[in-house]
């Protein structure tokens, strides 16, 4: 809208230039044109300034958020409240909570990383 105001702006400069230099309009016109171009500037630089903070927080969501949250899940059998029913059910053997956690690892974090895929595909479309 702002875009094609400015247009109009020029439009209407070009169209009825010879009678703005006859009634001596010049710096009137001048202002209309620069106030929509300011005002143009104005809300482009909002959006990109919104589009900077929208990409920024996109990617580290996708980055590390879908990780943090993947780990987060892994670790709760061993760091979590029914934490010692697994410890109790599998004798604390090291290998064993070694071999559940690349086990488990695995798929959560490629679970978290195409949630976060998810999440951001609304740039795509």
């Amino acid at each position: 809208m702002l875009e094609g105001e400015y247009r109009a702006c020029h439009t209407s400069l070009s169209l009825h230039a010879e009678e703005i230099a006859f009634y001596k309009g010049a710096e009137w016109e001048k202002s209309r044109i620069l106030n929509s171009f300011k005002s143009l500037i104005s809300h482009t630089e909002s959006i990109m300034g919104k589009q900077l903070f929208m990409g920024t927080f996109d990617s580290l969501l996708v980055k590390y958020g879908a990780v943090m949250i993947g780990y987060s899940v892994v670790g709760l059998p061993v760091f979590g409240p029914g934490s010692a029913e697994y410890l109790a059910s599998i004798g604390s053997d090291p290998s064993i909570i070694t071999r559940d956690y690349v086990r488990n690892s695995s798929l959560l974090i490629n679970l978290a990383k195409a949630v976060g895929r998810l999440v951001i595909s609304y740039k795509e479309i």
